[in-house]
């Protein structure tokens, strides 16, 4: 620490998923936490807390305890910018012998749109097909041919998860919000394609449920995002390849 002393932080990744109930009886695991944390602080117990999640978080935090706001220094951590992208992808290669091109590095910075996991599974793949190739320039013909198990990798890993997950319900109104014009994502336009294919579905209902399970955050009243980057493009992907089977 900066004060020279020693001490303990507590770091919870994804916390927008402690949600206190609003029913007084029911479950409060974030207010139980920051109350403990307080307790400690108060007993000169060396202790800090890190809270990492989405926006939600904030709106978690406030009717949790009064206090909340003066207990944590908010920080915004978005994209990386397309320079740290650059420096990310680039830096694991210094004395490795291995090059990327120009055309290599603008292809990927446009394809990972600054997000850390896709510049670490890009960076993997071609690493990967570098070595198996004995190639020492990783050159963007060789992410051509790479883009499709890229992708499947990550339709396999990393959005199938979050989709299966999910009710029936909830599964079905996300493939047919595919359908609708992104980003946002309104629910007024959710209203029109489930009017047209499920008949009467509580949008507002799934959507706020969605929400809750951090598949989407609401970014004012009938607008939302997905919290995965590229979320949108892979219900694209899924709805179609359904489409066909």
């Amino acid at each position: 620490m900066k004060s020279g002393k020693g001490g303990f932080v507590l770091m919870l990744d994804e916390a927008q998923v402690l949600v206190d109930d609003k029913n007084r009886d029911g479950q409060h695991p974030l207010s139980l936490l920051v109350a403990a944390i307080n307790s400690l602080q108060e007993q000169q117990v060396p202790i800090a807390l890190v809270l990492c999640g989405l926006p939600t978080l904030i709106a978690n935090l406030l009717p949790a305890r009064t206090y909340s706001e003066r207990m944590f220094r908010g920080e915004e951590v978005g994209r990386l910018t397309r320079a740290q992208t650059r420096e990310a992808f680039l830096r694991p290669l210094d004395g490795t012998g291995k090059v990327a091109t120009e055309d290599l590095v603008s292809a990927v910075l446009d394809d990972v749109e600054g997000y850390p996991y896709f510049v670490q599974l890009w960076g993997a793949e071609l690493w990967e097909d570098a070595i198996d190739s004995s190639s020492n320039v990783l050159t963007v013909e060789l992410l051509q041919g790479l883009r499709e198990a890229i992708f499947r990798r990550l339709d396999h890993d990393f959005y199938a998860p979050r989709l299966d997950a999910l009710t029936p319900a909830e599964q079905d109104l996300l493939l047919l919000a595919g359908a609708c014009e992104y980003p946002p994502l309104r629910t007024a336009d959710i209203h029109q394609v489930t009017s047209r294919k499920q008949g009467n579905v509580n949008v507002n209902v799934l959507m706020g449920r969605l929400a809750d399970q951090g598949v989407v955050y609401r970014l004012q009243k009938g607008l939302y995002e997905y919290t995965a980057p590229k979320f949108h493009e892979y219900l694209i992907r899924r709805q179609r390849s359904t489409t066909w089977t």
